[in-house]
């Protein structure tokens, strides 16, 4: 029995190579996907390992709050949150760099952690403080510097930072 040649025809041709180049297509599309989902993959983790490091970093601010407090009577209201609003990233050509953003609430955020559980009173009392420590501090990302300047600042259950961000040397 003898096989016919196929591959000498030129429709059996046309057909295999287009069973060729439709396998590249859809191998560079799948790849193109591939990364689409891994780089939202990467995002989303980074967003939850950070709000895990805060709620861990406030819980244990107001664990080590309570048992300071735990003697005293507890009245009026407590800081709960933090809140940081930067008002010049399109100045700065930073409003798409989410990763950026992130770190540079991370690293205020660290700074004004030491608010959380304390009563509202404490912390209007000491503002000039809380302004000074975030002021002071240079942060440094990625071999970019900034430094943040307070330009206003809400105390209630949320402790509410707009910040205007400079380049610094």
């Amino acid at each position: 029995m003898h096989i016919p040649p196929y591959y000498k025809r030129p429709s059996f041709q046309r057909f295999f190579a287009g069973i060729c180049i439709g396998t590249i297509i859809g191998y560079l599309i799948f790849i193109y996907m591939f990364g689409e989902l891994q780089e939202k993959w990467i995002e989303e983790n980074l967003a939850l390992r950070s709000k895990l490091q805060d709620l861990t970093q406030t819980y244990e601010t107001l664990l080590e709050n309570h048992q300071a407090l735990d003697e005293q009577s507890k009245e009026g209201l407590q800081v709960n949150e933090i809140k940081i609003n930067f008002l010049n990233l399109k100045e700065l050509k930073l409003e798409n760099d989410r990763l950026m953003i992130h770190e540079l609430e991370e690293a205020i955020r660290t700074e004004a952690n030491h608010a959380v559980g304390k009563k509202v009173e404490d912390i209007a009392n000491s503002l000039d403080f809380l302004i000074a420590t975030i002021e002071n501090k240079t942060i440094n990302i990625d071999d970019f510097r900034y430094q943040a300047e307070v330009s206003r600042v809400i105390v209630n259950e949320t402790l509410q930072l707009s910040i205007r961000l400079k380049v610094g040397s």
